[in-house]
């Protein structure tokens, strides 16, 4: 998409390091953090951080809420703040501010306009239903309109898809190992009905699927295959600290991270790294509830004017496979090196940035348009 793309020149010879660290991905999940009175900072500083009191009208309402999505809820917690200058933005996010959910909406004249056909149900035809059942009383999933999830998960769809679909409850995020996700249930699926309950609109599903009997039988719509649901994040390795564009000459320079690439947690020109998918899951959990910053430490970097190098790089590390990798150079702030074992590994993450830029680019190109058949009208004008 326009994009330069030199070739990988490592500038220093790889050393041997002791292990392969993409071998913490392969050890068993950690578990979400417990938050405390007074939690110590999950990034090792051995303070801990100030606890902020909850007004006790505050839980009940977090409490109330995720109850009703079919989450259970623990005891809401200390807050904490990122403030790393290398974060583009601050750590706490709520549901009330520019970052979040409803503003990740995009620009609807940047999409492909062609017209679906309907089928008899209304819904875009192609489309598959199925009905999953849920015997718990946690579902583990949050709901989130067509529109609100238009510039992630339907990010290749058409307009009068989204049209559509409309306010129907999309499934926007589940938790590894819930009952949605063991149930089969995906991401930007389309809840229909629950226990033949119709159901239209994100609200009335959360109260639908928290009061409904069970065993409870949920009918979803799978969109067709013309539209790719498109989940921007995965496990990598990265380095942000310093002014190179090539892979680290050793292999433990690296960290792990949890990267996405835009979300419900904020806008989708954010680059976001977890310590693990088990804090990305908190921190999803905790941005839904009203007026409630984040407990777990979240870097953020905006992309904005970002180009791509070493597109397809490579590197090889003495008695390691090869791995691949690119870097995110952006117009301000040191660049990003994101890499994986393995293209396919990598390709979410990447998928997201690029598709981000391109689109970004052709607004650009879009108002560069109006700005010149504007300034040639006004010409003409004092011409005349």
């Amino acid at each position: 998409g326009g994009v330069p793309v030199p070739t990988l020149t490592p500038g220093n010879n790889p050393v041997v390091t002791p292990s392969d660290p993409f071998t913490v991905f392969d050890a068993a999940p950690q578990q979400a953090p417990v938050p405390t009175a007074a939690p110590t900072d999950p990034f090792g500083s051995s303070a801990p951080l100030p606890a902020q009191a909850q007004p006790q009208t505050q839980q009940k309402d977090e409490a109330d809420f995720w109850a009703d999505m079919g989450f259970g809820v623990g005891s809401p917690g200390a807050n904490t703040v990122d403030s790393n200058s290398q974060t583009s933005s601050p750590g706490n996010v709520t549901p009330g501010s520019d970052a979040s959910l409803s503003s990740v909406t995009g620009s609807e004249s940047n999409y492909d306009d062609t017209p679906v056909e309907l089928d008899e149900r209304g819904l875009p035809a192609g489309g598959e239903y199925y009905k999953a059942r849920v015997t718990t009383p946690m579902l583990g999933a949050i709901f989130s309109s067509g529109k609100e999830v238009r510039s992630t998960l339907y990010k290749t769809a058409s307009n009068s898809f989204v049209e559509a679909i409309g306010e129907r409850p999309v499934i926007s995020f589940t938790i590894d190992g819930s009952a949605a996700d063991t149930a089969g249930i995906g991401l930007g699926h389309v809840l229909l009905k629950v226990n033949d309950t119709e159901v239209h609109q994100t609200d009335a599903a959360v109260k639908t699927v928290g009061s409904a009997a069970r065993p409870m039988v949920m009918e979803f719509y799978i969109p067709n295959k013309n539209v790719k649901v498109q989940k921007t994040e995965g496990h990598c390795m990265v380095k942000y600290d310093n002014h190179s564009t090539e892979a680290p000459a050793s292999a433990c320079e690296w960290k792990p991270k949890y990267v996405v690439m835009g979300d419900m947690l904020g806008k989708p020109h954010i680059l976001y790294m977890y310590r693990s998918k088990a804090e990305y899951d908190v921190a999803v959990k905790e941005s839904q509830t009203r007026n409630r910053t984040l407990s777990v430490k979240v870097k953020q970097f905006d992309i904005r004017g970002a180009k791509i190098f070493h597109e397809r790089g490579t590197v090889q590390y003495p008695n390691k496979p090869k791995w691949h990798y690119f870097t995110v150079v952006r117009g301000q702030g040191l660049p990003i090196k994101i890499s994986a074992r393995t293209f396919e590994d990598l390709q979410p993450v990447y998928e997201g940035i690029v598709t981000f830029l391109d689109r970004e680019a052709r607004m650009k190109r879009a108002r560069m348009e109006q700005n010149r058949e504007r300034m040639q009208g006004m010409y003409r004008e004092t011409y005349y």
